[in-house]
């Protein structure tokens, strides 16, 4: 009897002796990948790689990724790790832009792993991949041509003036403000009323709900953290456990807000000059499409996803 905790200590001692050896000897074999590639790389540290800053403490990834650039100063490119996953930090524009357009067809599968299904959200064109992608993207083209743009840009406009006025106040009697504040709530202003059609006056109402909403978006929780760990680790456990970066209630209340919102337009046949009337116009099949200069630049857009493989196969 006496012998049966001794035997069991000495059991878990082998196995954590086991697992510790297997994962010196796994991160030993992923630690070695640029270095086998003849790349400059930084000593990462285990299990974290490169960025253990931001996933230990919270920071902010930009951080560590503008000090990672400043480190490969005088290279072209630069091997970093996340966890065990090998990156390539890219410095010099021309390399980026073969990336990007000239050996695109290599460089297309940049998406994350989701479940759109059980959250809509998440399928974003700046998440999704491969063909999801190149689809989406070809629908969006023609809602960013020039004249579009510039038939919008009286909203941004508009709201500059109104920051205006609310600084004038502060302005004329030499007051200390916080102008971080004020800029974050004209640009709540002007993304609330651009994208989603709606006037939620955060300068005038600090408090006012669309933007006590959008915070929510941003602000740190662990889940959060846990979830972007795993779309690097392990992508697919987060598509079976159906995770998600953006909290279910923030989720429902933007998708009602554009659901009431778009049901209200073509209910009184409302007409504005955002992208939410766009959009609209592109569900419905009635987007006009511009001419002259715009429509040349669509052409030639559209010539280059269909000109990238696999999408033109």
């Amino acid at each position: 009897m006496l012998d049966t905790p001794v035997s069991m200590l000495v059991e878990i001692g082998a196995v954590a002796i086991i697992i510790l050896l297997v994962s010196y000897i796994y991160f030993k074999i992923c630690y070695s990948y640029w270095n086998k590639r003849g790349i400059p790389t930084l000593k990462p540290t285990a299990p974290f790689g490169n960025f253990s800053d931001s996933i230990l403490s919270g920071k902010n990834p930009g951080y560590e990724m503008a000090k990672l650039y400043k480190a490969f100063d005088g290279h072209t490119v630069g091997g970093v790790y996340t966890f065990g996953t090998p990156s390539l930090l890219l410095r010099h524009p021309d390399v980026i832009k073969d990336i990007l357009v000239k050996d695109f067809d290599n460089f297309y599968s940049r998406g994350r792993i989701f479940d759109e299904e059980a959250e809509p959200l998440d399928a974003h064109l700046f998440s999704l991949s491969g063909l999801k992608w190149k689809n989406l993207r070809v629908k969006f083209t023609p809602l960013f041509t020039t004249l579009k743009m510039k038939m919008m840009f009286g909203v941004v406009v508009e709201c500059g003036k109104n920051l205006q006025n609310c600084l004038q106040k502060p302005a004329s009697k030499g007051e200390t403000i916080e102008i971080k504040d004020y800029l974050a709530r004209y640009t709540t202003d002007v993304i609330s009323s651009y994208a989603f059609g709606i006037e939620c006056n955060c300068l005038k109402n600090p408090d006012a709900e669309f933007r006590n909403w959008g915070r929510k978006v941003f602000e740190p929780n662990i889940k959060q953290r846990i979830t972007s760990m795993l779309h690097v680790v392990c992508p697919w456990l987060v598509y079976v456990l159906k995770l998600s970066l953006f909290p279910k209630d923030v989720s429902n209340y933007f998708r009602r807000m554009v659901r009431e919102t778009v049901e209200y337009r073509e209910k009184n046949n409302v007409q504005r000059q955002d992208f939410m009337q766009l959009m609209i116009q592109l569900k419905n099949k009635t987007l006009v499409m511009d001419e002259g200069e715009d429509l040349k630049h669509l052409q030639k857009d559209a010539d280059n996803l269909k000109s990238t493989t696999p999408f033109g196969k």
